[in-house]
């Protein structure tokens, strides 16, 4: 058996490749592929609600250090959102295709209005109005995310 330790570490490292390439690539990826979201997702709804909150706290100040945002902010809401897609996942049934997609949109479009909303209380601007492109984060998040649970369950379908 693998342990946890062994596929969140190089997740997050590959997060951050992902992170840096598509920034590379064009800039406005990175706000439409939030792929710490996708990360953190992915580890709360395969391992739980206790790792989904601490891959979302450790994700999300990767994020801020990247992104050079205010310090927390996506640490924040992307541990309350992780604890939250992991605690829920196991009190419902996400082991369809679909239901897991409607399941992460829903929860990524919690995390998205945790981090506008302290954005506007920090900044007093919201990024929704000049960053239209947030709007399709959730669905591109809930896609991807998807995806990639069901290719980890085709490798291991213990979990």
């Amino acid at each position: 058996m693998v342990r946890k330790g062994f596929v969140l570490v190089p997740g997050l490292i590959l997060a951050i490749g992902l992170y840096a390439f598509l920034g590379w690539l064009e800039p406005a990826l990175v706000l439409l592929i939030n792929i710490f979201a996708v990360l953190v997702m992915l580890t709360a709804i395969v391992y739980g609600e206790l790792d989904g909150a601490i891959m979302g706290t450790c994700a999300g100040l990767v994020q801020d250090a990247l992104s050079h945002g205010v310090f927390g902010l996506a640490g924040l809401s992307l541990t309350i959102s992780g604890f939250l897609a992991g605690w829920l996942s196991r009190k419902l049934d996400v082991h369809t295709f679909y239901k897991r997609t409607v399941f992460v949109f829903i929860l990524s479009l919690v995390q998205l209005i945790i981090w506008a909303f302290f954005y506007f209380l920090i900044f007093r601007k919201s990024l929704l109005y000049s960053q239209p492109v947030l709007y399709l984060q959730p669905l591109v998040t809930a896609l991807l995310a998807s995806a990639l649970i069901n290719l980890f369950r085709k490798f291991n379908p213990t979990l």
